[in-house]
């Protein structure tokens, strides 16, 4: 489809009327969650508002719609979010594994050790301090872990300090004491 003027125009009408409307529903979100870029946000808003122009849908509401559009840009920025930081987690495990074990190799043996010494020092933490580290430990955080168990962040973020603070003292007195120092 070509673009012309007419649709140029319903866009920025669109963009104009509803801006502070989107902006609202973008900070509905950022005041759970801070790292939440409100402009990049508004953007893909505004692409997909274009893409909507462009095809010639007919939209009876805009503001139902419109929500809508933001909510999809939201939870896309979410996933981003966790593609990148599941990326940047790996690599850095990866560079911390290399700096700390320099040419040591473990032996299936070496492991199954050292798993079997975490396992065990995990089953010797306080149950609610033990649920929340084992969430913990399978990469999920603060704020998911509190939606999980319905807790508050506070209340979770407690536990999972101490919980863990609990973890490397046991590990210590078992001689595993892997503490990274750059």
């Amino acid at each position: 489809m070509k673009w012309d003027k007419q649709k140029e125009r319903e866009l920025a009408f669109l963009v104009d009327r509803f801006s502070s409307y989107i902006r609202s529903q973008i900070q509905k979100y950022f005041s759970f969650y801070q790292d939440l870029d409100i402009d990049d946000i508004f953007q893909e808003t505004r692409i997909k508002l274009w893409k909507i122009v462009q095809s010639e849908k007919k939209i009876s509401n805009y503001a139902s719609y419109i929500r809508k559009i933001v909510n999809t840009s939201i939870m896309d920025f979410f996933r981003k979010l966790k593609r990148d930081e599941g990326i940047f987690i790996h690599e850095k495990n990866r560079k911390i594994e290399e700096t700390r074990l320099g040419n040591y190799i473990f032996t299936d043996y070496d492991q199954e050790v050292i798993k079997n010494t975490i396992f065990e020092a995990l089953n010797n933490l306080i149950e609610s301090r033990r649920k929340v580290v084992k969430l913990y430990l399978l990469n999920l955080n603060i704020k998911e872990i509190s939606l999980f168990y319905h807790w508050s962040e506070h209340k979770t973020r407690n536990l999972l300090y101490r919980g863990l603070l609990d973890l490397k003292n046991i590990l210590k007195e078992k001689n595993i004491n892997y503490e990274y120092h750059p």
